[in-house]
């Protein structure tokens, strides 16, 4: 587990008081959905550590006059999203004026840590001092804009290819967006790929704890990714444009006790200097936390494509040719590693393949998931029915394997029968991309 240090700037920061009998307090939260913990000392004498979401005392002003405060925030990535760290460093007084407050990033390395390290000084204004301050506030403001880079975990299959029946799965698992990803479908032929980035993400979030992610129920903006994919066929190139997002979920009572405790222990743990962390332990106590948030008992999925075909792959000549909505139930009876998923899914076709006629279309069906180590094992069935006119009934059914190589690099491989009376033999291979690397720019 590597640990990214950044050393807070201007050093030392200078803290402003006007009124020597002061008490001072001091809160750091901890924002994007991380878990960090907090060390404060002063000549080597300990003033608070822990949890400093809530402002803690460290001191009267008398006490740490001109004395050098070192505030040490470690920050663990167990955002599924994003290893962007940021933090919200607030010094204030008994009356809660506060004297100061900075946010700053960090990114961590993938599920590593970020080691903030900040002086800070308490200075007494006179008069004259504090009018200079005023005229000059605005004169000090540090930049905030940081690189972001995004968490690396499994881009899922984007709702474009399954709106056009090209996609390894038909019927989707529970995954996270990408900050950025690339999908390719049918790689060593070339059928085609997709684009997917996750919008809430491409900021950072300073307010957004790890208690407020893991309660929300309703993680709209959260799960929230936008796609673009082109497939080629054999008479016709397609485009299309979707999304997805998640609408409700649920840990339980059970597994949300577990992640409560785990991210206690891990605020302990942080709450050391960055060479007395034990990193064994960390990151244990990571993945048992990840594991729970990356299975929710129960949640409710929703997703949306609309597509077109062009015979000459020109915009010229690109004609709608179909949309779908669908919704999906993910069930985890145990909370463990065997999961089922139930799909409806409706879609109007307009003129796709061998659809030549409007049709009102329907799947109804289930996904049967087992995750064995890196290795996920799945059997789905669809059903399609034609609530025009029944000429197109049908069923897909498949066997689908799915293996993570490492955190950038998923493989996908199918093999059943799709849906349509000829050429319905599916064997696909599918590679998914994920741009832990990519960067942003974030104010």
């Amino acid at each position: 587990m590597e640990i990214k240090k950044y050393k807070l700037k201007p050093v030392p920061r200078i803290v402003n008081v006007l009124n020597v009998k002061d008490n001072i307090y001091l809160s750091v939260v901890i924002g994007n959905g991380q878990i960090g913990g907090n060390k404060v000392t002063s000549d080597g004498k300990l003033l608070a550590k822990g949890n400093l979401s809530e402002p803690a005392f460290i001191g009267t002003v008398s006490e740490l006059i001109e004395k050098e405060i070192e505030i040490e925030t470690n920050v663990l990535d167990v955002n599924a999203f994003t290893n962007v760290c940021v933090i919200t460093s607030t010094i204030l007084n008994q009356e809660n004026q506060v004297l100061f407050t900075k946010i700053d990033h960090g990114a961590a390395s993938e599920s590593g840590i970020a080691n903030f390290t900040g002086k800070y000084i308490i200075n007494i204004l006179t008069f004259l001092f504090l009018l200079f301050v005023c005229i000059t506030a605005d004169g000090y403001a540090q930049n905030n804009s940081e690189e972001l880079t995004f968490q690396n975990l499994e881009t899922p299959t984007s709702p474009g290819f399954i709106l056009l029946d090209e996609a390894p799965a038909s019927i989707e698992r529970p995954t996270t967006p990408q900050g950025f990803g690339l999908s390719i479908i049918g790689f060593f032929q070339g059928t085609g790929g997709a684009m997917e980035f996750a919008p809430y993400w491409l900021t950072s979030h300073p307010k957004l704890t790890a208690e407020i992610m893991t309660a929300d129920n309703f993680p709209v903006l959260y799960n929230l990714s936008v796609s673009v994919t082109s497939v080629k066929a054999d008479n016709n190139n397609y485009l299309t444009g979707g999304f997805r997002t998640r609408v409700y979920q649920s840990y339980g009572k059970s597994q949300s006790e577990k992640l409560r405790t785990i991210k206690k222990e891990i605020e302990n743990e942080l709450s050391e200097s960055s060479e007395d962390l034990e990193i064994e332990k960390i990151e244990q106590l990571r993945k048992e936390y990840v594991g729970i948030t990356e299975k929710p008992v129960f949640n409710i999925d929703i997703a949306g494509a609309v597509g077109g075909g062009s015979v000459t792959n020109s915009f010229d000549d690109l004609v709608f040719s179909r949309w779908a909505a669908w919704l999906s139930l993910n069930i985890r009876p145990g909370g463990d590693d065997f999961y089922f998923t139930v799909l409806s899914r409706y879609l109007y076709n307009k003129n796709f393949e061998e659809y030549t006629v409007k049709a009102d279309l329907a799947d109804v069906g289930t996904r049967l998931n087992y995750d064995i180590g890196q290795f996920c094992l799945s059997l789905e069935y669809l059903q399609r029915l034609d609530l025009t006119e029944n000429n197109y009934n049908d069923n897909r059914i498949a066997v689908i394997g799915s293996y993570k190589f490492s955190d950038n690099l998923y493989i996908t491989s199918t093999f059943g029968k799709n849906f349509s009376k000829v050429n319905n033999i599916i064997a696909l291979a599918g590679i998914n991309f994920g741009f832990s690397r990519s960067k942003v720019k974030a104010f």
